[in-house]
């Protein structure tokens, strides 16, 4: 068995690179154990895929029942290969696969990938079988992708461990594009379309039910990889969040966008807590922090990833939002600027310059402006589209251009030479949108670097899309990874009442609390003197977390007898509750400019996580909330609040008293790092009054951690 510690070498004696997945994407020896003389079947496909596509390294079929394979000889078993191989592949029925794993790990083989199924989907046993897969990887240092996946391939050397029938009538075509797919059939998809469409691949990794690579490890390879420009990724379910978030940082430090798919936005964990935190912020809304945060760009479909990727491929992300845009048609203007409106992109008019030097340009009828219409008079004045674009690109105001073009097959050849060749000369990127364009025009274009889309939304969506990755990169960069561990303990929890939870806030120092007083249920008519009015009074117990529906928050007093009448009230409504009762919390009331609801809650994949939202009762009825993977900066908090509907008032809409944004968030940091460090399992504070820079808990929901 091979030291996990050992330096690992390829079998022709080169030394791997520091990644596992170099001994599995880089193999220069390849077994296939249960390999088939029939190219049609799962375990012949592998084989007959590498030996027409040109291979470079050793190939070795393991069948003990035949001498030869597909013109190869084949060996009984891994160790009668009689020497090490860098990468088996294994596609057996699941009951054999541990003892073939055992038998590599022995005679040197340094990677494994699984077809096989029957593993962690098909229940205990085949949960059993599938730890057991992983515990080998970890205790042997070797690198296994799979269970039940549909392989990997690369298209730099010729490795195709992978029985897809993407494969079947398409040859491998090198490309800067790579993939991550926890689904083969979505990495099969994926893998058809590049290779159909030209766009073609560096690295494409299915990692299926992940007993040990998964994709956060994927993702991380790839950003090594001096191929791989692009990265799209398919994801169910992450098993290393940290790993995860650590790896969509480095792909945004090295230049290098994420592109993601992430199937079930249903919000499934919203049942998982009491609060209204838990039924704003959801499973799925967490995946959608962890992916912005990191810098990583959310689509919903293999289209939609295909066209976001054509921007960034093509290097034809704008500077900005500011975007000249050429057309054969003067509607097709009109319909690019309504797409770029609400997607935050912009024409600006052109700059008397530009429309000085477009004049000779353009026929005598054409005015210049911006979108630019250059008509049908281009088919009998096919240089004038090469000179406009010229000069549209010399405009100091614009960051990109958007050319529309219907048909116009007669002259394909003259508008392909032209961008071809403005393209080479002109700083500012250029996407073509061409309706009805041919295929031969699309791919020399892309080939010159023009990326080209087929209709007006998607190029438009696209472009947003790629200034949204460019915008925050840098945060992304910048984002923390790690935060204090409270060591082993269990996140199940059972919330305390509210005076209690503000007991412990008073800890924290970051946020104010109102003036109170706790009056015990025999003692309510004991009026308290020292609080001004008006006040509030509220019925205390850990049984009744949202006090309001159940008509158990009084407001506003104003004089001591309404307070007797009050307290008499909610004593009344805990003996019809039938519930233990803490007593009434009397607080004086805080005036207030705004209302917001902060929650913090730790989630049992992602870990600390803060929620802030519109305020109030009403805080569930308009969705507008937004939610971080902790930890967190006071300038990270400060765009979040900023980022909300309701964050137009905090700036002080039409007169409206402004908040201090920044020293809110300075105080939201507080807490959000007062939180990382305490026994806490759940904090929701709504409403959040805010005044200025000064913020108060007018009523919080605390649940603790409890003791493993």
């Amino acid at each position: 068995m091979t030291a996990a510690n050992q330096t690992p070498t390829f079998s022709d004696g080169r030394t791997v690179p520091d990644h596992r997945l170099s001994r599995i994407l880089n193999a220069q020896s390849v077994a296939v154990v249960g390999a088939s003389s029939d190219p049609a079947k799962i375990s012949g496909r592998p084989l007959a895929y590498m030996l027409a596509r040109g291979y470079g390294g050793q190939l070795f079929p393991v069948n003990p029942s035949r001498s030869e394979i597909q013109g190869l000889p084949s060996y009984p078993s891994l160790r009668d290969i009689g020497h090490a191989v860098d990468l088996a592949i294994i596609g057996t029925a699941a009951e054999h696969v541990e003892n073939i794993v055992r038998e590599g790990i022995e005679a040197g083989v340094g990677a494994f990938v699984v077809f096989s199924s029957g593993f962690a989907e098909m229940g205990v046993a085949g949960r059993d079988m599938q730890r057991r897969l992983g515990e080998l990887a970890r205790d042997s240092g070797v690198a296994i992708v799979g269970p039940n996946c549909l392989g990997v391939a690369n298209s730099q050397t010729g490795l195709i461990a992978s029985f897809t029938t993407a494969l079947e009538s398409t040859g491998l075509r090198s490309g800067r594009f790579s993939f991550v797919s926890q689904s083969g059939a979505l990495g099969a998809y994926w893998l058809d379309i590049v290779l159909r469409s030209g766009t073609g691949f560096s690295q494409w990794i299915t990692t299926g039910n992940e007993c040990d690579v998964d994709a956060a490890e994927a993702i991380d390879f790839l950003v090594d990889d001096p191929s791989t420009e692009v990265i799209g990724l398919y994801i169910e379910d992450i098993r290393r969040p940290a790993a995860f978030r650590a790896a969509l940082q480095r792909a945004a430090v090295a230049g290098k966008p994420v592109i993601a798919i992430k199937s079930g936005r249903s919000s499934a964990g919203a049942a998982a807590a009491a609060s209204h935190t838990g039924a704003l912020a959801g499973d799925d809304a967490l995946y959608d922090a962890c992916l912005h945060q990191y810098g990583a760009l959310r689509v919903d479909s293999l289209t939609e990833m295909m066209d976001a990727a054509r921007i960034f491929l093509h290097r034809a992300t704008p500077s900005g939002p500011k975007l000249a845009v050429m057309t054969v048609s003067g509607g097709a203007g009109v319909l690019i600027a309504d797409a770029c409106e609400p997607l935050g992109l912009a024409l600006p008019a052109l700059a008397p310059a530009t429309v000085d030097a477009l004049a000779p340009v353009l026929p005598s009828f054409v005015h210049p402006a911006n979108p630019l219409d250059i008509t049908g008079n281009v088919l009998q004045d096919t240089g004038m589209i090469g000179k406009a674009l010229r000069v549209l690109a010399t405009d100091p105001g614009i960051d990109g251009i958007v050319l529309f073009i219907g048909m116009m097959h007669s002259i394909a050849d003259f508008f392909v030479q032209a961008l071809s060749e403005a393209r080479r000369h002109i700083d500012r990127p250029i996407v073509v949108v061409w309706i009805g364009a041919m295929e031969s025009s699309i791919h020399a274009l892309e080939a010159a670097g023009v990326p080209v889309f087929l209709d007006i939304p998607q190029a438009v969506r696209a472009l947003a899309q790629s200034l949204h990755v460019q915008r925050v990169r840098p945060s992304a960069c910048a984002a923390q990874l790690s935060a204090p561990g409270l060591g082993a303990v269990s996140l199940a929890a059972s919330p305390i009442s509210e005076f209690d939870g503000k007991q412990l806030l008073r800890s924290c120092g970051a946020i104010g609390l109102p003036r109170g007083h706790l009056l015990a249920v025999d003692a309510i008519d004991t009026v308290p003197e020292l609080l001004r009015y008006p006040v509030v009074a509220k019925l205390q117990s850990a049984k009744l977390l949202h006090k309001s529906d159940a008509g158990a928050v009084i407001l506003p007093i104003h004089d001591e007898i309404a307070l007797g009448a009050a307290l008499r009230q909610l004593r009344a409504i805990g003996e019809r509750l039938n519930i233990p009762l803490q007593g009434v919390l009397v607080e004086e009331m805080v005036p207030f400019d705004h209302e917001l609801l902060l929650g913090l809650r730790r989630d049992d994949r992602f870990g600390a996580v803060l929620t802030l939202a519109r305020g109030g009762i009403e805080a569930e009825l308009a969705a507008d909330v937004t939610s971080r993977l902790l930890p967190l900066s006071a300038d990270e908090i400060e765009a979040m609040l900023r980022s909300l509907r309701v964050g137009r008032l905090l700036e002080g809409f039409r007169g409206r008293p402004a908040a201090d944004i920044p020293a809110l968030a300075s105080r939201l940091a507080r807490l959000c790092a007062w939180f990382e460090s305490q026994p806490l399992k759940e904090l929701e504070i709504n409403p959040l009054a805010v005044c200025a820079g000064q913020a108060w808990a007018l009523d919080a929901l605390v649940s603790p951690l409890a003791a493993s």
